[in-house]
């Protein structure tokens, strides 16, 4: 009786596709574990790119305090009459109510007043879904130590140009002025404080519209007296 190895046409088929089918299982996992790879890279590059955009928004809106503080000084400026426009720095001496500021409420149903930001995009709705593009911001600022740009208008809260008047009355602060009492601490019928209307300056808008890094364009709405 003789013992061995049998040949190895003669050993079983089963072996050999047992050997196939591992090949196979592993280059499954390897692709299973490519896609994750690469799902795993987009989702970081995505969260990388928001994160920027949230960024560059914030540094937009941040520097819009500047541009804020530009429009009150310009408001404060000596010599300045406050009583018309004076479209060189911005300034309107109306409410101007139908006003769109950022060009993207304004429809051919319902046409509003834009802003000519100076901007390639600012007027393509005049004139088929806005009313107007006539009205110029102040001139271009560098803002934020030179990364971002920023723009304003400036309008009073009067119904007319001219002088605040009972024809002409501008909104304002319903601030008021105590009268000093005679004798503090002592209330007595007929010697209370009176208050009396104090005399204030009408509320004004200032509208700014900063750009920063990327192109990310940013508005804010500053009301002050």
């Amino acid at each position: 009786m003789t013992t061995g190895r049998a040949p190895a046409e003669l050993r079983s088929p089963r072996r050999r596709s047992q050997r196939g089918m591992s090949l196979l299982f592993a280059l499954l996992a390897l692709a299973a574990m490519m896609l994750a790879a690469v799902a795993l890279v987009r989702s970081v590059d995505s969260g990388a790119v928001v994160l920027g955009n949230l960024g560059f928004k914030q540094e937009a809106t941040g520097a819009s305090d500047s541009a804020a503080e530009l429009a009150r000084a310009a408001i404060l400026a000596p010599g300045l009459d406050l009583n018309v426009d004076q479209p060189s720095i911005g300034y309107y001496a109306t409410a101007l109510d139908n006003l769109d500021p950022t060009g993207r409420v304004t429809s051919a149903g319902n046409k509003l007043a834009v802003i000519n930001w100076g901007d390639a995009d600012s007027c393509t709705c005049f004139p088929a879904t806005c009313s107007s593009c006539s009205l110029l911001p102040s001139p271009a600022t560098p803002v934020n130590g030179g990364r971002a740009t920023a723009r304003y208008l400036i309008t009073r809260l009067c119904p007319s140009a001219g002088a605040v008047s009972a024809t002409n009355v501008c909104a304002k602060p319903a601030g008021v002025a105590i009268s000093q009492a005679a004798s503090r601490g002592e209330i007595r019928l007929g010697a209370e404080s009176r208050p009396t209307e104090a005399s204030t300056t009408p509320y004004y808008r200032i509208i700014v519209r900063t750009v920063a890094g990327r192109g990310t364009v940013s508005f804010t709405e500053t009301i002050l007296h």
